[in-house]
């Protein structure tokens, strides 16, 4: 899941012909521009194993990395979660981090297109593959194996990784147009007022439609009500500002919408599984963020007048 960091319009500028972005529920995730009608030279590839906290690149060539572990993906402003399964995409001269959370060990490669023609075809910065995972990731370490004394048939195996991350990143990006718009504006005012005490009709009202449609609409497009929308938007936000700022607790919990203290922490216990002192301490989440939480922790979206005053 993608922490809510989006990408400011100078590093737009500044990636250029690869660049663009998709956005998907509350986040900003970067999308480059690959030219895949002939195999990619590989530069090199291989197994890693890293125990530092965090690396800094910026590779001549693409780099992708399978991995199997919790990371950030830091590009610019842009801090992207990298969860179990995922795979990173960072095209040329890009400078960008890897914050680990431990011991390290993923599959990599670094490649150059050859050639400028053909359609350019999109890949995200980070897709979670979920359980195709395995199988993407058996034939990617196939080309490791290989590499080195079949090197075209390392080159196939990798241009057929990246075609089916493309895929991937067309199916998303096809999902995401055809979200309804009354979706699209109820987010938009929960990231604008995200500090402020929300209830469905100040969603539904701005959207354009009934409070029932609404909740209808993040049940069938997002999956999630938008009680936990809004809880996953306000404690995504309060992780970010408690493991990469100064800011003081309560300051934290007064910018995500919960200023009462004992509520911010029973709702990041919840979401987390420990206080924001220990969360802070730590300098990451120990688990990917918990939503299958009841009651909801205080600053919710509620359906009604009286109880959306306690939010």
């Amino acid at each position: 899941m993608v922490s809510i960091h989006h990408v400011s319009r100078a590093l737009a500028t500044k990636w250029g012909q690869w660049y663009r972005w998709i956005t998907p529920m509350s986040n900003a995730m970067p999308v480059w521009d690959l030219r895949l009608s002939l195999a990619p030279e590989v530069l090199c590839m291989g197994r890693a194993i890293n125990e530092r906290s965090s690396d800094q690149y910026a590779v001549h060539g693409y780099s992708v990395h399978f991995y199997k572990s919790e990371a950030t993906l830091v590009l610019g402003e842009a801090e992207l979660e990298v969860t179990p399964g995922s795979v990173c995409v960072v095209p040329p001269n890009v400078a960008h981090e890897y914050r680990h959370r431990g011991r390290v060990e993923h599959l990599f490669a670094h490649f150059a297109v050859r050639g400028e023609s053909g359609e350019p075809m999109p890949v995200a910065a980070v897709q979670d593959l979920g359980s195709d995972f395995t199988g993407l990731c058996e034939r990617f370490e196939h080309a490791v194996h290989v590499h080195a004394s079949r090197p075209a048939q390392a080159e196939a195996r990798l241009w057929d990784v990246l075609w089916e991350l493309s895929e991937r990143t067309t199916r998303k990006e096809q999902r995401q147009s055809r979200r309804h718009v009354a979706l699209d504006r109820a987010c938009r005012v929960i990231q604008a007022r995200l500090s402020d005490p929300l209830s469905l009709s100040d969603l539904a009202t701005p959207a354009g439609v009934s409070p029932a449609h609404l909740t209808r609409l993040f049940r069938a497009e997002l999956g999630l009500t938008a009680t936990d929308y809004l809880r996953r938007c306000r404690l995504e936000r309060a992780l970010h500002l408690l493991t990469r700022s100064e800011v003081p607790i309560k300051e934290v919990a007064c910018e995500v919408g919960i200023p009462d203290l004992h509520a911010f922490n029973k709702a990041i216990r919840r979401g987390y599984g420990i206080s924001p002192r220990e969360l802070r301490a730590r300098g990451s989440a120990p688990a990917p963020l918990n939503l299958r939480t009841e009651p909801p922790p205080a600053g919710a979206v509620h359906q009604t007048a009286a109880t959306s005053q306690t939010a």
